[in-house]
């Protein structure tokens, strides 16, 4: 029982080897076969023609060309820099076909290439990790999982940065294990680079990396002929993790990535949003968990299925029992996934929709999670074999390895069927939707057309044209905007120079609502229609001219207001327009409705709600004025320019869908009573004067309260005007 392991795992032997050589020559194969049965399922759904399978590996290959063309992280001519390419690494390794000017179709081939060398790297790396985190049946054990899951051959396949960051990973992984002992780590501290450089969470991983180097080094330092333990290295992990940050500000003056700003929730603009799903990011790591434990076959409302949870799970309790028993132990320690893990967890975590695309957002760490899958079951058998009486360990050792595959087998044939059908209907879709939009932009718009959109990739990429990105992944300064709403959205577009106005879009409608009815969008001129859609934001991606008629002219009052005779304008308020709300400290307050309890919370909390709106005025029915504002719930507060001790005119832009009695009060002394009756479809200028002697100070505070915050209603201010 205490005999020990006839073969220490640093000792390769030639049946070793050779064994090695076979399964490495067994994984060729089978990629070779599951990429050849993919990119066929494609050819045939697609009628023969290339494509890829998300619109954001188009965002890739339009930034590696840029670069080639001499302008890296400027997306199209007109836009400033942007850093919406999630990888900082991943577009230059898509500069070579853009270099020979060799068209979309060689693009988007050699980008499948990296993924296919990619795959092959990253299934070489399992094998070199699972044999020293357990042996030669880790080995086989971690390269079959690995080949054996659809969703990775997905992902490696997408045209996404996936491959290089799992690849990158892995590295970094393995090179830890090998240099660990010795703590000088000459090449893992370079490797982080890389892995820094390959996306996001490389970067906090890296930084994991770095605490477990200064770990190993404190270790190392304390024996005899040990390493010093203070040492510039170790610095090394911790720049580049701080790598992507210093390039995101030296390109845009911010350490936050464009990309990050449109989908991360620490960038999300609404409080109350942000503090929910902060709030709930505890059952967030835990469907996580789900998904891996699951394979990523989450049943609705995050039910795990038994058939893949039970296997996982009783693998990866192994895993953890054999990283501290025995204490003489035969394969590497591999403690530092525990390190690893929750930073991934909670990294991958971030992105507002962390679960699309078969998971994309976690399948750069998951492979790393198969391979402690595989360590848990190659470490059981590796036990049974060295520590247990032949005739009674070698039957266990092998039924470590042949059940959980022989459970699992039929479901990853099945799921592999199924993900690459899939696969080859995203590329399908992406091919007859966005694609047909950029081709046709291509073909009928002006050269000088600037178009505005969502879905950056592909229109952008074959539309050959300036574009101007609606989310805000690759034009500048428009994430903020466009997750502040659809009103905040429009302030910020009829404000920009002529040159840089959209005179086209192309976009889902329904992802912005009320912006045909704002009257910006002429009649549709185009339309590419989905009949099965299964990875696109909707069935249709239309194109409207842009007209810009009677949006200009909606900063100044349009009544008459005999009240403000012998005053003039000394302010304006302009809601919506967030610099102009930022300039005069503007914010709004309300109770929050808790659906579960049905009734309302008792704390108020900032409720910044945008709102649309296009009306005409009683006076002049033929001349529509659109106009972006916010729906009050509660109050709201904000600074004005005034003279003190001069009496002061509130002027008011409102569409008036709610009567409302509200408060006016000044630096917190009540000043009375604003009572706005209910409009019909039409704008309404309500005024409210604000005695002289209330006014003390040049930037007094302006609040106004409705009288019931509880009861569902709202009153919506488009602009302030105030007079004195």
């Amino acid at each position: 029982m205490n005999a020990k392991p006839r073969e220490p795992l640093a000792r390769r032997g030639p049946l070793a080897r050779r064994g090695s050589l076979l399964l490495g020559l067994a994984s060729v194969a089978v990629i070779c076969y599951q990429v050849g049965r993919l990119l066929r399922a494609e050819r045939v759904i697609t009628g023969g023609e290339l494509s890829l399978p998300l619109d954001d590996s188009f965002i890739y290959l339009q930034y590696a060309r840029a670069i080639a063309e001499g302008h890296p992280f400027v997306y199209s001519p007109g836009n400033g820099p942007t850093t919406g390419a999630t990888s900082l690494l991943w577009p230059f390794l898509l500069v070579p076909p853009h270099l020979f000017h060799l068209g979309p179709t060689m693009a988007i081939a050699w980008s499948l290439a990296l993924g296919v060398v990619a795959f092959w790297a990253s299934a070489t790396l399992m094998g070199k990790l699972g044999r020293t985190l357990a042996g030669p049946a880790g080995m086989v054990l971690a390269v079959a999982l690995f080949l054996g899951n659809p969703y990775l051959l997905w992902g490696y396949m997408s045209g996404m940065e996936i491959p290089l960051y799992a690849t990158a990973l892995l590295m970094a992984l393995l090179l830890y294990l090998r240099e660990c002992k010795e703590a000088r780590f000459p090449k893992l501290r370079w490797c982080l680079f890389v892995l820094a450089a390959s996306r996001p969470e490389g970067a906090a991983l890296s930084g994991m990396f770095g605490l477990a180097m200064i770990g190993a080094r404190w270790r190392a330092s304390r024996s005899a002929k040990g390493p010093r333990f203070l040492s510039a290295s170790l610095l090394l992990p911790f720049a580049a993790a701080a790598f992507p940050f210093l390039v995101n500000l030296l390109v845009t003056g911010s350490i936050e990535s464009t990309g990050s700003q449109a989908k991360s929730i620490l960038s999300e603009p609404h409080p109350d949003v942000r503090r929910r799903f902060l709030a709930e990011s505890p059952g967030v790591w835990l469907t996580i968990g789900k998904a891996y434990l699951a394979w990523f076959q989450l049943l609705p409302d995050g039910v795990m299925m038994p058939q893949f949870a039970v296997p996982s799970a009783v693998a990866l309790l192994l895993f953890a029992v054999f990283s501290f028993w025995p204490k003489q132990r035969p394969w590497a320690d591999g403690r530092v996934v525990f390190l690893l893990a929750p930073a991934a967890f909670l990294v991958g975590s971030l992105p507002i929709a962390w679960s699309v695309h078969c998971y994309r957002y976690q399948q750069g760490f998951y492979p790393v999670v198969l391979a402690c899958y595989a360590a848990g079951l190659g470490r059981a058998a590796l036990y049974a074999w060295t520590r247990i009486p032949r005739k009674i360990g070698g039957p266990l050792a092998a039924l470590a390895i042949a059940l959980p595959l022989w459970a699992l087998l039929p479901s990853f044939a099945r799921d592999m069927n199924r993900l690459i059908l899939f696969y080859g209907h995203n590329c399908e879709n992406i091919l007859n939707q966005q694609v047909k939009v950029g081709r046709w932009i291509d073909r009928n718009l002006p050269r000088d057309a600037v178009v505005g959109m969502n879905d950056a990739g592909a229109i952008a990429y074959y539309g050959n044209r300036s574009t101007l990105d609606m989310i805000g992944l690759t034009s500048e300064g428009f994430a903020q905007v466009y997750r502040s709403g659809i009103g905040c959205l429009f302030e910020r577009l009829r404000r920009l120079p002529p040159e840089r106005k959209p005179t086209y879009f192309a976009i889902y409608i329904e992802w912005f609502p009320y912006l045909k009815s704002s009257g910006i969008l002429g009649p549709e001129a185009f339309r590419a229609h989905l009949g099965f859609n299964t990875i696109c934001g909707q069935e249709d991606k239309e194109v409207f001219p842009a007209t810009w008629i009677d949006v200009a002219r909606a900063d100044s009052p349009a009544l008459s207001h005999p009240e403000a005779a012998g005053m003039r304008i000394r302010d304006s308020l302009d809601h919506a327009w967030l610099e102009d709300e930022s300039r005069h400290e503007w914010s709004a307050f309300g109770y929050e409705f808790n659906e579960k309890k049905r009734s309302w919370e008792t704390r108020p909390t900032q409720l910044l709600r945008d709102v649309l709106r296009q009306y005409v005025y009683t006076d002049r029915p033929t001349r529509p004025v659109a106009d972006g504002g916010r729906m009050v719930f509660g109050w709201e507060r904000f600074r004005v320019s005034a003279e003190p001790g001069k009496d002061l005119l509130l002027v008011m832009r409102t569409d008036a869908w709610f009567p409302n009695r509200l408060t006016v009060s000044v630096d917190g002394a009540r000043a009375g009573i604003w009572t706005i009756a209910r409009s019909e479809t039409a704008w309404v200028e309500p005024s409210f004067r604000v005695p002289g002697r209330l006014v003390t100070r040049p930037r007094p505070r302006i609040e106004i309260r409705r009288d019931d915050p509880k009861d569902g209603s709202d009153y919506a201010p488009f602009h302030y005007w105030i007079y004195q």
